[in-house]
């Protein structure tokens, strides 16, 4: 039977995620230590000791959260011998999803994480943009909504998360036109505490910074598939990985669709790997019959130990 390994974005970070990996298994001590000599952080103070504020600057976000979604994967295949059928991640959680199905090494995909996240918070620091979700609406109508509010500016859907749940993404004084209309209409909006306008055409000089930072980096053939962001698909092969990331930065993340291309391989069940419960909710509003687990913590392990030896 298949079943699904999922990894979470940003905006699922937690003070003390990971922390009973860490405790309970030397190896994921030891992947901590390596992730920490290098990118020059010290991932155990950063992930259960220190400010939520320093947690979520996205330079360090990206890599903490890839880091503990990893170490969750790890622990999974030697302690129950998982493989999973195929993969996804949400945004950030695409690079956990690559670098698990062993498409990318383990110091290579920290570095590139980092990287990311710096040229994200340099894109969102030098200008006015923000993102906001829009409760309730169909994809069609947010679009309708996105061109009427932005006038000479950028506003654009960024996350198709499931049913009812977009997000769009933009200049800051296009999203307040945006949430004045969807206010007028009834509409729920959130604004997401983000430091960007990520996944927008905003992101168009990040993206340029990411292409320069690929080209060093040897992609190899993947253990599982894994579904793209950009094409709601699998990467045809390890050679399109870096165009595929290039181009997520800018583009939609096309999660619906995703989970939907996932559902029709009849998995037995879905994984979330890492903290939180997001993409668990996500699937179930997608696909309402899924079967979706959730494995932040060891002691999660008892019950997926059952899940897969089908107890």
């Amino acid at each position: 039977m298949t079943q699904i390994a999922l990894f979470p974005g940003q905006g699922s970070q937690a003070l003390g995620m990971g922390r009973s990996f860490y405790l309970d298994f030397s190896y994921v001590q030891e992947l901590f230590e390596l992730a920490s000599d290098t990118l020059k952080i010290d991932f155990s103070q950063l992930c259960f000791f220190s400010q939520e504020a320093e947690l979520t600057k996205t330079e360090n976000t990206q890599p903490a959260l890839f880091l503990v979604c990893y170490a969750g994967f790890k622990v999974l295949e030697k302690e129950l011998g998982f493989v999973p059928g195929a993969g996804a991640g949400h945004s950030l959680g695409e690079y956990s999803a690559l670098a698990c199905a062993e498409a990318i090494n383990l110091v290579d995909a920290l570095k590139l994480v980092r990287k990311r996240g710096e040229l994200m918070a340099e894109a969102g620091n030098k200008a006015q943009v923000g993102m906001m979700a829009v409760l309730g609406w169909e994809a069609d109508e947010v679009k309708k909504v996105c061109e009427q509010a932005k006038g000479s500016e950028f506003l654009v859907p960024a996350n198709f998360n499931a049913p009812g749940q977009i997000v769009i993404s933009g200049d800051n004084s296009a999203l307040a036109r945006a949430e004045e209309i969807f206010k007028q209409k009834k509409t729920r909006v959130i604004r997401l505490k983000v430091s960007g306008a990520f996944h927008s055409p905003l992101m168009k000089k990040a993206s340029q910074g990411l292409r320069e930072f690929l080209e060093q980096i040897n992609f190899k053939p993947f253990k599982f598939p894994i579904v793209s962001n950009l094409e709601a698909k699998p990467y045809p092969d390890a050679s399109a990985i870096k165009e595929i990331l290039v181009k997520q930065m800018v583009s939609p993340v096309r999660w619906q669709e995703s989970v939907i291309y996932l559902s029709e391989m009849k998995p037995e069940f879905f994984i979330e790997i890492g903290p939180g419960k997001v993409l668990a909710g996500l699937v179930k509003r997608i696909v309402p019959q899924a079967v979706v687990y959730n494995f932040s913590e060891s002691k999660d392990l008892k019950e997926l130990e059952k899940v897969l030896k089908n107890e």
